[in-house]
């Protein structure tokens, strides 16, 4: 080579990485601004019309099915072709895919060129952690990814809150599921099952350094209670313990006289653990509750399983102030993954799966979308 060719060449080679540098610079700035628009929508400090570049977004009820099981489900896109596609499993809620809280996020996510999946999972509706649901979250994955469109180059994710990751993380150990779900976020999910529960109903919690003495969680030990009614084998029993709960979900303080008398075995094992304010006696409570609910609780017991073998990424959101779920379950959990496929932020402002506006921690929380919208592109 002349030396006039090889200057051709080292300034060919020089252009060409000045201009693919430009390129990814361009594009990480747009994905920057892009993560403080969607931050803003988050915080309801919605940006003015005239600096927000991000498309409209549609929601389109929808119906599939998948092995003649057949689902309702909400699609969120933009008319602009999409980047990658999320199944967004929400947690345990009586609304469930029409909660509004639900609908301004999976908008939100949609305007970053998202297709957003949002399933009607009814035992989370009805306010049940099971583990069947997994198969609810497999088969809105399968779907998803068989709208190629809405999937490019094979670009699919969850989405979870609050329990919804536990049924998730089955759903990727189950099946081949892990190898086609590129990415998983969890927002204030849990690991280690006995823990929480404990924690419901005692209010003690004592893990990775964090040290709680709180009052019992209400609202959560009470959706657990309902949880399980519906597992009792006696239709008596389930009724019986069913209405106990929802009326403690409504108000804790409720007179339940008339329910507890009825109650015979089953149902009140399960209702003295939930009563329980001694941390030391959780464990052998669980143990003597019906064998089909101690199947439950080992198979959403996330901290039992191996997660070392996951091929997804996992990015993980937990609030400093979570009085539901404490903080150091998404800690744990980012330890049993694989070294090197999680990312984990904790911060301020994030009070379970609710925002706090006022004490939002706007850094970690603008990373932490940003790690989100960077899987458009992997």
């Amino acid at each position: 080579m002349s030396t006039s060719s090889a200057r051709r060449w080292v300034l060919g080679v020089l252009l060409g990485s000045a201009i693919a540098l430009a390129v990814v610079y361009a594009r990480n700035l747009c994905q920057g601004y892009e993560a403080l628009l969607t931050l803003l929508d988050l915080v309801q400090r919605a940006p003015a019309a005239e600096i927000d570049i991000r498309p409209a977004a549609l929601r389109t009820p929808l119906t599939f099915a998948v092995e003649e099981r057949h689902y309702r489900a909400d699609l969120y896109r933009t008319a602009d072709p999409v980047l990658a596609g999320i199944v967004f499993v929400p947690g345990a809620a009586a609304d469930g895919k029409e909660d509004a809280r639900v609908i301004r996020f999976a908008t939100t996510l949609a305007r970053a060129r998202f297709a957003v999946l949002v399933p009607d999972v009814v035992a989370l509706r009805e306010l049940k952690l099971l583990s069947e649901s997994r198969r609810d979250v497999a088969d809105a994955v399968t779907y998803l990814c068989s709208r190629k469109e809405l999937t490019p180059a094979g670009r699919a994710g969850i989405l979870t809150t609050s329990v919804a990751v536990g049924p998730a993380l089955l759903a990727l150990l189950d099946s081949s599921l892990s190898r086609r779900v590129r990415f998983l976020m969890s927002v204030g999910g849990y690991f280690d099952l006995p823990r929480v529960l404990t924690y419901f109903t005692t209010g003690h919690y004592d893990a990775y350094g964090l040290a709680l003495r709180n009052k019992p969680h209400e609202y959560g030990k009470w959706v657990y209670a309902l949880s399980n009614a519906s597992r009792l084998e006696n239709a008596r029993e389930r009724y019986l313990l069913g209405t106990l709960a929802r009326r403690k979900i409504v108000n804790p303080e409720a007179e339940v006289n008339d329910l507890l008398g009825s109650l015979s075995t089953e149902g009140r094992q399960v209702y003295d653990f939930i009563v329980n304010r001694d941390p030391a006696r959780s464990a052998h409570l669980l143990s003597r509750f019906p064998p089909a609910l101690r199947t439950d609780v080992e198979r959403l017991n996330l901290a039992a399983r191996d997660l070392s073998r996951l091929e997804t990424r996992f990015i993980l959101v937990h609030g400093l102030d979570d009085s539901m779920i404490p903080y150091s379950e998404s800690v744990a959990l980012a330890a049993a993954l694989p070294a090197g496929q999680n990312q984990i932020f904790l911060l301020h402002g994030l009070v379970h799966v609710d925002v706090a506006p006022d004490a939002m921690d706007g850094v970690r929380m603008w990373s932490a979308i940003y790690a989100l919208l960077s899987e458009r592109y992997l």
